[in-house]
């Protein structure tokens, strides 16, 4: 289920090898009745009520958790029917079956992938007066929040209840730090200095790796502005940050370490090749999100002291910048006659199941109390990743994900990179290209939905 910011932001990848198990005793969803009705949404009294769930991406493994959580929530709202159909296949299926079920007046009460679309062409319903009067949504993330917020540019509504997350970080190995009494990077300086000293190009070793292929602009801006600590895409006044000096003087450091303290190879490498890098012993410190974790368990036999995570280094500005990704959300369709009854199971499943989803799908939730579960706090990477969700004093970027173009753009961007990594262009060339063409999106975007 790629998801763009949590903001909390995460394109994307999903841990599967987590063993399912039930989280805690919590709410049985009576904070639901406090919601509002929202006209032709209003259960009836008595009134048997049915309601339709499609569930994205199923394996076997998922497809049990799903009905285990449906049965459940029959079984303490027996006035309640939910006929579930969990849809196997990659997203791409799933999308699609959803879009022909709206095509043909026929889709879901609700469904479990956000599409940036789906906002802009009003099938959504949105949560903003259920979730205020909701008695659980102070045990939901701000950031969360706040990414889903960020998915509409015109009026900023909430059009999904978040409850999984897979934050991106920094994968290091701490017995190459250890051996050479370097500390953990916790600051870009830190970080250029760790890697300049780790690097021993007679031994085959190299300080980081550098995703030069398939994805490196997409790993490339969020690195970037958690450099700088910008977090708006774009000005008041419609121009794109991207080419910020801030971002050259990554550029220029970041990508100027290539073939110097990472391997030459790396001009080409998409993130399995930069996996095999890491777990290989060739190099030191790569990034991406948590669902890499069963790869490196498997590469590294579960022994923690050769593979760990930390948030992206500090930015310029003294403060962690987090890429926002959009969380994975309980998304409400606007054609439902049934609003209340599917309000009431989206929010009896974030306060009752939510922590056994995470550890099955290997995503943070964004519910505190989840959060305190002991798969997460006994694992030092999820551990590390929910600590960085929760944390008050992280920051999101604004990820333009409503832009039809923005996936375009960033495969456009992909062949430039390789050529600053070889020299043959200069990071300003890239920056000012990504930037005009940004703004060109946008503009594009903000012209076709003037008025609207």
């Amino acid at each position: 289920m790629k998801k763009k910011t949590w903001g909390l932001a995460m394109t994307s990848v999903i841990l599967t090898s987590l063993v399912l198990s039930g989280c805690g005793a919590g709410s049985t969803g009576t904070g639901a009745s406090a919601a509002p009705s929202s006209g032709s949404g209003t259960a009836v009294p008595g009134k048997k009520t049915t309601i339709e769930f499609w569930a994205a991406a199923i394996t076997p493994e998922r497809e049990a958790f799903w009905k285990s959580v449906t049965t459940d929530f029959m079984a303490k709202n027996p006035d309640i029917t939910i006929n579930y159909l969990g849809v196997p296949g990659d997203l791409s299926a799933y999308n699609q079956k959803v879009n022909v079920a709206l095509s043909a007046g026929q889709a879901p009460d609700l469904i479990n992938n956000f599409t940036s679309d789906l906002v802009g062409r009003g099938v959504l319903e949105p949560l903003d007066d259920y979730i205020a009067k909701w008695s659980g949504k102070d045990k939901i993330t701000p950031g969360a929040i706040a990414s889903i917020k960020a998915a509409d540019p015109k009026g900023g509504k909430i059009y999904g209840l978040p409850y999984g997350v897979q934050p991106w970080i920094m994968w290091y190995r701490p017995d190459w730090l250890k051996e050479a009494n370097l500390p953990e990077p916790r600051t870009w300086d830190q970080f250029l200095d760790d890697a300049k000293k780790l690097t021993d190009k007679s031994k085959g070793k190299f300080g980081y790796g550098i995703r030069g292929g398939a994805g490196s602009a997409n790993t490339l801006e969020m690195l970037m502005y958690s450099y700088s600590g910008i977090t708006n895409y774009f000005t008041k006044d419609g121009k794109a940050t991207i080419n910020d000096p801030l971002h050259v003087e990554f550029l220029d450091k970041y990508l100027g370490g290539y073939n110097v303290y990472t391997p030459e190879d790396d001009l080409g490498k998409g993130w399995t090749e930069l996996a095999a890098s890491f777990q290989s012993g060739k190099v030191g410190m790569i990034f991406h999100n948590l669902g890499s974790a069963s790869a490196h368990e498997k590469a590294f036999t579960n022994d923690l002291s050769k593979f760990s995570a930390a948030a992206f280094p500090k930015s310029v500005k003294g403060y962690n910048v987090h890429p926002g990704v959009t969380p994975t959300s309980m998304l409400m369709l606007k054609s439902s006659k049934n609003k209340d009854a599917v309000w009431k199971f989206m929010t009896y499943f974030v306060e009752n199941h939510n922590g056994a989803y995470g550890k099955l799908y290997g995503e943070i939730p964004p519910n505190t109390a989840a959060m305190k579960e002991d798969w997460i706090q006994k694992i030092p990477y999820m551990k590390t990743g929910a600590d960085l969700m929760a944390s008050t004093e992280t920051k999101f970027t604004d990820n333009p994900v409503y832009l039809p173009n923005y996936s375009n753009i960033q495969l456009n961007m992909e062949p430039m990179i390789q050529k600053v990594m070889a020299k043959k262009i200069n990071a300003i060339e890239l920056l000012d290209e990504w930037a005009k063409q940004l703004e060109t999106a946008k503009a594009d975007f903000d012209a076709a939905n003037k008025g609207k």
